[in-house]
This record gives structure tokens, C-alpha cells and sequence, in this order.
């Protein structure tokens, strides 16, 4: 499942949030067309709410190469970004408990066969996510999501989705709760608020592998910083902005995928960390 194949990495260094704001121009950008591309000639979408938000990156082991990213927008920005949108009732619960409440966006997965081909600012260090591999992803998100907020007392998280995504989202197990009106934002969307809690037992209850895929709690996401090997330093030009660093993962072991089988290999001609290989029997992660 997920863990054998991928990892999740919380974007804690500006050369992982590099990495983020790329996948997101060029699914937002390139592949969607939800965002004009000339609006950021460094290829990497980014918008105000990123200095008040924890970004993950997911990463194929077998290739090394970055297929996906979403962002958690924490309590301490201003407004959510769907508040802006005037979606939400005035006696929304997070009106009263914002420092339960976060917003997840952002989420982005790459489908293009070969992205580098069609954006100029990716290498081959990026690579797709088959359809029929998009649901383990999205659960290996919604997981390091849920631990992620529950280690910082979040305990809800508002998403604002299509109907069609809304409709995939429930296929997986997740729980939504309708949380507003829905509104023609880059199509027809609607505001739910997923708890985090709720989900867990929930997508757990789901089937023995996605049991065991929460239960893996330590493999939910370690933060980029935390291996070795990576490249802490990026071209000036690339920066689309200073940033501040992102919230890490307090007092929670680094994650491995699994017992001594396992062994990372860099190779500095790739951003990132490194990936896992397995190098004996029960390679699969425990």
C-alpha cells in the first residue's frame, strides 16, 4: 500500500517549499488552468496564505521523483481562505474555537505523463500519478493531515471542494459535513468540515489495510529537514518569497519504513532527500 511505494515529507526547508509552490503551478497552472501561469515567472504558485500554513510534498520511493503536495492553513492566519469567499454562516463553530480549525487546499497531484516536457521549470526529479494510483495518495495526505493536526490540538478542517472530488473523497471513507452554501469558485464548490477524530476511526474502520496504514502512525510524514542528503540551499532566483519556516512535528520519533531492511540512498543530483530501498526479506514497511 502507500507506504511501500511513497512518502510524505512536511515542506519544512525553503528548498521543500520550493518543490510545493512547483507542483502547484504546474497542476494549478499548466494542467487545471485555474491560475494565470504569467503571474509567477519563477514557476511556482504561491499566494498570502502560505506564511501561515504547513505545506507537504509526496515523493515516489522507487524514482525519487515529487508526484503531489497540499497545504494545511493553520489557526493563526487571519482568515481562512474560504472565509474570503463568503461561503460560511457568521455562526460558524470556528468563529468560537479557531484554534481547532484549520483549512486544507491546495491539493494537488500530477497527472502529466511527462511534466518537465510541458513546463520548462520541472525537471525529471517530478513525475504523474496514474488515475488509478490518486486514491492511495490522497489517503497517504489525508493521513499525515490528520496526525499532523491532532498533534497540534486541531481537531477540524474545512475543505472546499467540486462535487465531483466531494464524491471521491466519500468513495475513500471521509466523512464530510456540509459547512456552508456552495459557490462558483473555479467551477461550483462547496465548503465541508471534516474532523480529523472522526476520520480517523472512520477511514480505520474502513478496511485492514487502510487499519494499517493509520496505525503506522510514525510513517504518517517526517519533515524534510529531518534527512540527509538534501539540498538546503536553492538558486536566489527560484525564491518566489522569503517565507518563515514551517511549523515542525514536536517530540515524534523520525519516521522509517520499517526494521532494519531498509536503506536510504542519496543522489545529489536530485533536490530532495533521498528515497528508501529495501535490501532483504520483509522489505515491506512495518
Amino acid at each position: 500500500m502507500f507506504d511501500s511505494t511513497h512518502e510524505v515529507l512536511l515542506a519544512n526547508t525553503e528548498a521543500a517549499r520550493v518543490i510545493h509552490r512547483k507542483i502547484r503551478y504546474h497542476v494549478y497552472c499548466l494542467e487545471r488552468r485555474f491560475e494565470n501561469p504569467a503571474r509567477y515567472p519563477t514557476g511556482q504558485e504561491h499566494d498570502h496564505w502560505d506564511s501561515h500554513a504547513a505545506p507537504f510534498i509526496v515523493r515516489e520511493r522507487a524514482t525519487g521523483a515529487w508526484v503531489a503536495t497540499l497545504r494545511l492553513v493553520l489557526p493563526e492566519a487571519t482568515r481562512f481562505p474560504l472565509e474570503t469567499l463568503r461561503c460560511l454562516p457568521p455562526e460558524s463553530p470556528h468563529s468560537l474555537q479557531r484554534h481547532q480549525f484549520a483549512e486544507i487546499s491546495r491539493i494537488c497531484v500530477i497527472n502529466s505523463a511527462n511534466p518537465h516536457t510541458i513546463n520548462h521549470h520541472l525537471d525529471q526529479n517530478f513525475g504523474p500519478v496514474s488515475r488509478h494510483g490518486e486514491s492511495e495518495i490522497l489517503l497517504g495526505m489525508i493521513r499525515a493531515i490528520v496526525i499532523y493536526g491532532l498533534e497540534r490540538d486541531i481537531e477540524h478542517c474545512y475543505l472546499l471542494v467540486t462535487e465531483a472530488f466531494a464524491r471521491l473523497l466519500r468513495r475513500l471513507g471521509v466523512v464530510l459535513h456540509r459547512a456552508g452554501k456552495a459557490i462558483e469558485h473555479r467551477g461550483l464548490r462547496t465548503p465541508y468540515r471534516v474532523g480529523l477524530r472522526e476520520n480517523a476511526a472512520a477511514l480505520s474502520a474502513r478496511s485492514p489495510a487502510i487499519s494499517q496504514l493509520f496505525a503506522r502512525r510514525a510513517l504518517a510524514y517526517q519533515p524534510f529537514s529531518a534527512l540527509t542528503g538534501y539540498r538546503s540551499g536553492v538558486p536566489a532566483g527560484m525564491l518566489a518569497r522569503p517565507g518563515t519556516d514551517t511549523p515542525t512535528r514536536p517530540g515524534a520519533q523520525y519516521s522509517r519504513p520499517g526494521p532494519g531492511v531498509w536503506r536510504l540512498e542519496m543522489d545529489p543530483s536530485k533536490p530532495g532527500p533521498g528515497h528508501w530501498r529495501g535490501t532483504g526479506l520483509n522489505t515491506r514497511p512495518g
